[in-house]
């Protein structure tokens, strides 16, 4: 895909800022460089490059600048810390992000800014698409990537078919409104997650991957743990809310079927170990519903749930007196029912209670109260603003 690139510039800079972290990469900064200068003169593209040392000990920062590079430094280390500061510096309309070891292909700069002036928000690369994947690592190619970016398009109902490629562009104020904050090698997966999860007009460009020069940073195994987790701190349906209802719903309907004579063994009615059973399932389903709550209100506060009409009538409804009161209700319920078990065990002489169930439900009271309590307080802190 290509079109007729503006060469207009905004009145804060250039119309195109690419950026690149670097550490240590002096066998490859250069002809990065040099082919990012080809691409803007040919293309008649005004634009800068942005290059954000991360403490390289070797000749990639003279190698840049030599080459008429914008060289912005940022010590402390981690891939996504590299591009929040390179991002900060750059001063483009337009940001194209791409990695300083020529593996990527910058000749598709101009298509991607053709897309994102033709109305797309965020342009990004597939080595998946065309066959561009063959310099990709064996166990990286076949399952550590596809793996990632299957269960990101599952979590996230998007479409990506390469989540982790790292040759991508946006507009400053897309950048404004999806702004990542992860440290290291999740920052790519961050954006792709925070695309989504704002609605934005994605569109994928085959591009093929070229071997790299000088040594990766990647470490498999940790980079893929720390993306899975963060996909699944990010999809607070999915992985809290709903299986913290049904946990909740279940806990809630044992102690109801007890209590009501319903759960029987051998003709006797269920006792102790049934109803420690459902404060345990009710509890945690409390404490899960809790957290898909407070991580709602994180991607509330973030903006990504702006039209999420649940949570508008949960926040005009909600207050930190209310829930202080629930809780404190709770408390008082299961203390109250404790009380009154503590004195029946008491005149027996310390004798089994006849309906030990009663001694579950109040643990759970009790528990789900303390929970409301400081849940409240938590949700309400994160809701200042």
């Amino acid at each position: 895909m290509s079109g007729a690139v503006s060469t207009r510039v905004v009145a804060e800079g250039p119309l195109v800022s690419v950026v690149m972290p670097c550490l240590n990469e002096e066998a490859a900064i250069g002809a990065c460089i040099e082919k990012i200068h080809r691409v803007f003169a040919e293309a008649r593209i005004d634009g800068e490059i942005v290059v954000c040392d991360n403490g390289s000990t070797d000749r990639s920062v003279a190698i840049a600048e030599s080459l008429g590079a914008r060289v912005v430094h940022q010590p402390l280390r981690g891939y996504g810390r590299a591009y929040l500061k390179g991002f900060d510096e750059a001063r483009g309309r337009y940001l194209v992000m791409g990695d300083a070891d020529d593996t990527y292909d910058f000749s598709v700069i101009p298509t991607f800014v053709h897309l994102l002036e033709t109305g797309h928000d965020f342009v990004t690369g597939s080595r998946y698409l065309g066959g561009g994947d063959k310099e990709i690592t064996p166990l990286h190619r076949f399952f550590g990537n596809p793996m990632l970016t299957a269960i990101l398009n599952i979590l996230f109902g998007v479409s990506y078919t390469d989540v982790y490629c790292g040759l991508r562009g946006f507009s400053r104020e897309t950048y404004a409104r999806i702004r990542p904050v992860s440290p290291g090698m999740e920052f790519n997966l961050e954006l792709a997650i925070n695309a989504g999860m704002a609605k934005l007009t994605v569109i994928e460009v085959p591009i093929i991957l070229s071997e790299r020069k000088g040594s990766s940073k990647l470490r498999t195994f940790r980079d893929g743990w720390r993306s899975l987790r963060m996909m699944l701190l990010y999809c607070p349906n999915k992985v809290f809310l709903w299986p913290g209802i049904t946990l909740f719903v279940l806990g809630s309907l044992i102690h109801l079927a007890q209590l009501l004579g319903w759960v029987r063994w051998d003709g006797r009615p269920a006792a102790g170990v049934t109803g420690v059973l459902a404060t345990v399932t009710t509890v945690v389903g409390f404490q899960v519903l809790s957290l898909g709550l407070h991580a709602k209100t994180y991607s509330w506060s973030r903006r990504f749930d702006k039209d999420n009409a649940a949570l508008e009538w949960w926040y005009d409804h909600f207050t930190l007196e209310a829930g202080l009161i629930a809780g404190a209700g709770l408390v008082t319920i299961g203390g109250g029912i404790l009380a009154v078990l503590i004195a029946q065990w008491l005149e027996k002489d310390m004798l089994p209670l006849p309906n030990p169930e009663w001694a579950s439900l109040a643990a759970t009271c009790i528990l789900i109260g303390f929970l409301t309590l400081f849940s409240s307080l938590f949700i309400s802190a994160m809701s200042l603003g």
